[in-house]
């Protein structure tokens, strides 16, 4: 009896071991994995953003924050690309300051510690493809980094410039910008630079259905939309080239059917028959896994993580 105990103990130690030990273990690597995701992104926003000066302090603080009890260690950060970073991050018990944790019940058994690790890598580029938050393509010519707060109208200007048409109605492909298809009615378009984007079926200046909404939550917040090289077509057969992707501002507009905002700003006015939005282009880093990397540098980054 007393050796069926004895080995029937060291099973049960062994399972006790398995689902203690074990179980820490795996909340130490969900711990660590979110330290290097957050290390890795926040490194790479940083280095999108020109302000890469200290890689190895941000990860540090970042994998630290992580940890439940405030300690772990960078074990590596490398650039693989110039447009990526590694991390990782591994153990660090907060008592001793050891890299390797003591295990309670696996000891028994001859496992007495073991090192944790997880790492992760982000990656930064200049988008080429992704959703545009709006189904809109600016013409090229209003395209001002860091310039003023301007109003890109529906209609576009007299004079026959890049960004208008000497036609009677004012119109290039139909104004200044153009809205995209949207055949689903999400008020959103897909677009990649390496395929002509088609025009909306429906050309007018009225906003297209559940835009509204839509507009509403972008207010004051800064968006990525698409940037057209060229255009071709007519009426609902026109099509944009899109050359890539440029972060605007939206601060106001004026639409048909819908409620105006914030239609004055010095220099900028968009009242009565003017239909339009409001906006400034900006620099801008945007943590978005939903791009593809590979565009020209609008003054625009995306980050992702890729693994």
């Amino acid at each position: 009896m007393a050796l069926v105990v004895a080995v029937s103990l060291v099973a049960l130690l062994g399972f006790v071991a398995l689902a203690v030990d074990a179980g820490a273990l795996y909340a130490e690597r969900a711990q660590l994995q979110n330290g290097a995701d957050a290390a890795a992104l926040a490194v790479a926003q940083d280095c999108a953003d020109g302000s890469c000066t200290d890689p190895h302090e941000t990860a540090r603080q970042l994998v630290n924050v992580n940890a439940n009890d405030g300690a772990a260690t960078v074990g590596r950060l490398a650039f693989p690309t110039s447009g990526s970073v590694l991390v990782q991050a591994t153990s660090r018990d907060a008592a001793t300051g050891a890299g390797a944790l003591t295990l309670t019940f696996a000891s028994i058994l001859g496992f007495r510690d073991v090192t944790v690790a997880a790492q992760a890598v982000a990656a930064w580029g200049n988008p080429a493809g992704g959703p545009a938050v709006l189904p809109l393509a600016f013409a090229p010519c209003v395209f001002k980094l860091d310039g003023p707060v301007q109003v890109i109208s529906m209609h576009g200007d007299s004079g026959g410039t890049d960004c208008s048409s000497v036609s009677p109605s004012g119109k290039l492909l139909p104004g200044g910008f153009g809205w995209l298809d949207d055949p689903a009615g999400r008020c959103r378009a897909d677009v990649d630079i390496a395929v002509n984007a088609p025009m909306r079926s429906d050309t007018g200046t009225s906003l297209p259905a559940n835009c509204a909404p839509v507009l509403a939550s972008v207010a004051d917040q800064t968006v990525l939309l698409p940037v057209y090289g060229d255009k071709g077509g007519t009426g609902s057969g026109g099509w944009y080239a899109i050359r890539g992707w440029a972060a605007f501002q939206v601060l106001g507009w004026n639409f048909p059917g819908t409620s105006y905002r914030n239609t004055t700003y010095s220099g900028a006015q968009c009242r009565g028959s003017c239909k339009g939005l409001i906006g400034k282009f900006v620099r801008f880093v945007s943590p978005d896994e939903g791009f593809r990397t590979g565009g020209p540098d609008l003054g625009t980054s995306v980050v992702t993580l890729t693994r």
